[in-house]
Formats: structure tokens, C-alpha cells, sequence
């Protein structure tokens, strides 16, 4: 309804919903969760206050909020649902949040619907601390995965 994907773009989402490699490597060993509908996996891009937030994607290319189909919006609820469980048994954070981006002025910067689902603690500072980001490498990431797999395959 309302594009912005560039013709002849490569969905990196598409591509770790297949669990293919994308330009940033092989997400595959981040995936905690993948069933016919969605992938979930431990996002590439990380926040220092905020380490080990989850990204949860349709494995079908919907570009943003307005092409969802229903039913899969209810799928995807679901499955942040169980996420954001799972982040305050393992993680023992104080609180989660939900944030999801759509189009160019809303800070969508891939072409392909996500839901990030951040574990939150006291006086984070998520919402003000959008500079300090960074790319963890795998050895920082599979606590996290090693974590929430375990606790999702319960």
C-alpha cells in the first residue's frame, strides 16, 4: 500500500527468515525460534543499556504495518507475547517494550515488517540513548540465544 523498498531490493529480513546469510553474515546461529509463520532471533544491532533485544518477522515479505494481514498481526502478537515472557524469566529485567517502525519518517530503515521487543530495566534510557548502538559479535550474542531457546523450547 505505502512502499518504499527500492526495486531489486535484497531483504535482509527475507534472507534470515530462509536462513540464508545476509551482507552482515550468518544470522542463523541467533535464531531462538522459527515455525511456518515467523523467525525470531537475537537482533544484530545492539543498545548498551539494553543488550540482547529480540527481533520477531513474519517469514513472508510484508514490507510494514499497513500490508499485514490480520491473522498474521495476531501471529506476531503472539509470538512477542511469549518473547517478552521469556525475557523476564531469563533476563530478570524490570520491564519490556515493544517498537516497530514504519515507513522512511518513522525511522523504518529495512523493508520488511519486525517487532523488536527490548528487555527494559530501571533508568535505561532507550528512548534517549538511540546513538549508543552497536554491532555484538556472536560469542556476545548466544548467552542471549543459548537463554531464550532453552526457554522457548520448555
Amino acid at each position: 500500500m505505502y512502499s518504499h523498498e527500492p526495486e531489486g531490493y535484497v531483504c535482509p529480513l527475507c534472507q534470515i527468515a530462509r536462513g540464508e546469510a545476509t551482507e552482515k553474515g550468518n544470522q542463523e546461529p541467533s535464531v531462538i525460534w522459527r515455525d511456518k509463520s515467523v523467525t525470531v532471533f537475537i537482533a544484530g544491532k545492539w543498545w548498551r543499556s539494553n543488550p540482547g533485544h529480540v527481533i520477531v518477522i513474519p517469514n513472508e515479505h510484508i514490507e510494514n504495518i499497513y500490508d499485514m494481514p490480520e491473522e498474521m498481526g495476531h501471529i506476531i502478537f503472539d509470538a512477542s507475547k511469549k518473547v517478552a515472557i521469556a525475557l523476564k524469566e531469563t533476563y530478570k529485567c524490570d520491564g519490556v517494550s515493544t517498537r516497530q517502525h514504519n515507513e522512511p519518517a518513522g525511522n523504518q530503515d529495512v523493508w520488511h515488517f519486525h517487532l523488536h521487543v527490548f528487555p527494559r530495566y530501571e533508568e535505561d534510557n532507550l528512548y534517549l540513548e538511540n546513538e549508543d548502538t552497536y554491532w555484538p559479535t556472536q560469542e556476545e550474542k548466544q548467552p542471549y540465544v543459548d537463554k531464550l531457546r532453552a526457554y522457548l523450547e520448555k
